[in-house]
């Protein structure tokens, strides 16, 4: 009972998770972004088509190679839905910024919708389906 009392609660787990996946995006740490993505995850992207766990290694890799190693993921407000005790989806928006200098070169606005499962105690990414976005004005 003392060990759930200083566990966080799922959804905000989920929260802090994705917020650790962009931190170490920030730091260009493509390890620690991969780190809660599950082994049999699957992905789809508006123009990347289906990937795997490592297809999206590969994807991160390239965008920040395409990007002089500067990319940058500015997160919206994350939603998180459970589904039983094991399950759940988190959906928000990422605006990515990418370009060497002070001024970003470029960016997107992608609209992100994210599953997770609880595995062992910790929660694993195991799906992300994005598409373009746009910003409301």
């Amino acid at each position: 009972i003392l060990a759930a009392c200083h566990r966080a609660p799922a959804d905000q787990a989920i929260r802090d998770t994705i917020t650790a996946m962009q931190a170490a995006g920030e730091k260009q740490d493509i390890g620690g972004v991969m780190k809660p993505v599950a082994e049999d995850f699957t992905g789809r992207g508006d123009d990347e088509g289906n990937l795997d766990r490592k297809q999206l290694q590969q994807f991160l890799t390239l965008l920040r190679m395409q990007h002089g190693g500067a990319l940058h993921a500015h997160l919206g407000p994350i939603t998180v839905t459970l589904q039983g005790a094991d399950r759940a989806t988190a959906e928000f928006t990422m605006l990515v910024t990418g370009g060497p200098g002070l001024i970003p070169k470029d960016g997107q606005m992608e609209d992100m919708r994210t599953g997770w499962r609880l595995d062992g105690g910790d929660w694993k990414l195991i799906s992300a389906d994005w598409k373009a976005g746009s910003v409301a004005q």
